[in-house]
């Protein structure tokens, strides 16, 4: 059997802003502060679905990284068009 760290206390996603855990789910898609499981391996497709904690890590940069960007993207957008 293994055994997984402690679940974290909830915490709101820095990217969907959703307050997290929603419910009580597999521990191996447990989330981690402070992004949950759907912005992390689907949100942006960034890579594999996987469940290492090393690549998890990755794809949490990779992920907030990219919701940086979309909204410096957006915000440079909405300045240029109205001035």
């Amino acid at each position: 059997m293994p055994i997984y760290p402690p679940r974290p206390d909830p915490f709101e996603c820095a990217i969907c802003g959703k307050q997290q855990p929603l419910q009580w789910c597999d521990m191996s898609q447990m989330d981690y502060p402070p992004i949950c499981w759907t912005c992390e391996q689907y949100g942006w497709r960034l890579g594999p679905v996987t469940r290492k904690p090393d690549m998890r890590l990755a794809k949490q940069i990779a992920a907030l990284s990219e919701a940086l960007s979309e909204e410096a993207s957006r915000k440079i957008y909405e300045e240029a068009r109205h001035g």
